[in-house]
């Protein structure tokens, strides 16, 4: 049995929140994670680069746009025909490349996209008691319109999904999790993050507010990686998204 907290105070007879549980999108509501990695490894081996799964999910989770395309042009670039380009002309290739793997993601996840087990029934109690809950990413609001509405999400968050193309800088700073509790009217001190990256409990840390990183196990059943990276950082670890409610009470 789950016991529900007052997450209000009456103001001159005006209710104000008190709680906001800030989620990130890929990896933590939908299971976007383990497709994106396999079609990034696909896609660097039809040139001639080898990267393993766990390899792509570990380096590439949560980080921005910006430093993906970076990261992949570096990967690019011990490609042999890539060896003798300009700087420029690996830039632009590999923003090029970047796009091409984004596209199919999307192809891929239109086809076989769906919620991170356990998060509905989350989003249900979330909704059923009134506490309030937004989604914050790095990804762009095209991609996480797509997710969410194929995944069945979007109705529970209409409204309330931020992106980084809504502030100057996107996570590890912290402008993407203040936005969205400004925009919502909580301070940050009374925000909680649930986030599967290091980027995002870096972001959630300097904005002052509560992380809570979800680090379920690899697709082949081993240990999560950034556990102990997480716990560093001064994050609530938890395994299972069954664990996630008691957790938010414990916060709230």
């Amino acid at each position: 049995m789950f016991f529900c907290f007052c997450f209000f105070i009456v103001v001159d007879g005006i209710y104000e929140v008190l709680m906001l549980v800030i989620f990130d999108c890929d990896g933590v509501l939908v299971d976007s994670e383990i497709i994106s990695a396999q079609v990034s490894v696909d896609c660097l081996k039809a040139v001639g680069v080898e990267r393993s799964l766990d390899y792509i999910l570990e380096t590439y989770r949560g980080k921005s746009v910006a430093d993906c395309i970076r990261m992949i042009t570096d990967e690019l670039s011990s490609a042999a025909d890539w060896q003798q380009l300009a700087e420029s002309e690996k830039a632009e290739r590999g923003a090029q490349f970047w796009r091409q793997v984004q596209l199919q993601t999307l192809v891929v996840c239109e086809q076989q996209l769906e919620p991170v087990t356990g998060v509905m029934m989350v989003l249900d109690y979330l909704r059923d008691h009134k506490i309030p809950f937004c989604v914050a990413s790095n990804g762009k609001h095209e991609k996480m319109r797509m997710t969410l509405n194929k995944t069945g999400i979007m109705p529970y968050v209409q409204g309330r999904v931020f992106s980084f193309e809504d502030v100057t800088r996107g996570k590890p700073a912290p402008d993407l999790f203040l936005h969205a509790a400004k925009t919502l009217g909580v301070p940050a001190t009374e925000a909680i993050v649930v986030e599967d990256s290091l980027t995002g409990i870096q972001a959630a840390v300097a904005a002052g507010m509560r992380p809570l990183g979800y680090c379920p196990p690899n697709h082949d059943g081993s240990d999560n990686c950034l556990v102990n990276e997480m716990r560093a950082l001064g994050a609530t670890v938890f395994f299972s998204m069954d664990e996630l409610i008691p957790l938010i009470l414990q916060q709230g």
